[in-house]
């Protein structure tokens, strides 16, 4: 996930914006289940706040949002794969 984010570019102002992104990619996949659930939906559904967030932070919502769902299917398939 390194790679949506790179901390030594923008302004401070996109930082803050990245560090919402981040806080919220950590939250779904460390977060208890109800902040897991509102990260998730964030992340994936919002149509809002998060392309709001993605452009205050300098990215494109878009190439940020398709990078989460190839991640979302690779660790769905390794969960498949792994189980006996």
């Amino acid at each position: 996930m390194d790679c949506l984010v790179f901390h030594n570019q923008g302004s401070a102002h996109q930082k803050v914006w990245l560090a919402v992104i981040e806080s919220a990619i950590a939250e779904w996949v460390r977060g208890p289940v109800p902040h897991k659930h509102s990260a998730e939906y964030f992340l994936f559904q919002d149509e809002d706040d998060f392309p709001f967030v993605c452009r205050s932070a300098g990215l494109n919502p878009e190439y940020v949002r398709e990078t989460l769902w190839v991640i979302r299917a690779q660790t769905a398939a390794d969960s498949n794969t792994n189980v006996a």
